[in-house]
């Protein structure tokens, strides 16, 4: 009961946070629409590319010209810095063999122009995963990404992902516990469109126990 109340505090955080930020957010400088267009379609053919397992790989959205680019992803303890390592990641088939199905879904991009051929992207990421042994996991993920304006049209040069707090997930999987009907209740939407993601019509979000 103690680790509940715990949780029932940091989510009364959370939601306080979260509507400040969505009252107090200013619009970000110095992007144009052309820009805020160009690089949230980087960031979604990013995520096709790693929802497709068969097909191009997210590297291929990254500036070849960059001499040490850094990768992050959520399972890294530390950040992968050069080609070797990114040619690594992407294109080992040991590796890769145990992913059966990703799905990476972003959403809320933001960007922020900080020169005229450099810009700063955040995102949210619903991902969900099918390795061959295991079921089917999902999660939310913060990512944030540094793209330079090139020949070829805009192009990573630094990716990172952050995922939330022990607690905060502790704190969504509370949340989703509460049927679609209760949330209903309170106008609060089904779990997954805070995210910026849709449910579809009849999607069961509850966890199972």
């Amino acid at each position: 009961m103690i680790r509940f109340t715990v949780a029932c505090v940091f989510a009364g955080l959370g939601a306080m946070l979260g509507d400040a930020h969505a009252e107090s957010e200013p619009e970000l400088p110095l992007t144009s629409p052309e820009v805020y267009d160009e690089v949230a379609a980087v960031v979604e053919a990013f995520g096709a590319y790693m929802t497709d397992l068969e097909g191009p790989k997210p590297d291929s959205l990254f500036d070849r010209n960059d001499p040490a680019p850094m990768y992050l992803a959520e399972e890294m303890p530390d950040w992968m810095l050069g080609w070797d390592k990114m040619d690594w990641y992407f294109h080992t088939p040991e590796r890769n063999a145990v992913v059966e199905a990703m799905d990476y879904t972003p959403s809320n991009i933001r960007v922020r122009s900080l020169t005229e051929d450099l810009a700063l992207a955040t995102w949210f990421v619903w991902a969900e995963y099918k390795f061959t042994r295991g079921a089917p996991i999902g999660e939310h993920l913060r990512a944030q990404g540094l793209l330079r304006k090139t020949e070829d049209g805009w192009k990573f040069f630094y990716y990172s992902e952050s995922p939330k707090s022990t607690m905060a997930y502790m704190t969504d999987l509370y949340e989703a516990m509460a049927t679609p009907e209760f949330r209903a209740r309170f106008g609060a939407p089904p779990k997954r469109q805070e995210f910026g993601v849709e449910t579809g019509d009849g999607a069961d979000l509850t966890p199972a126990v």
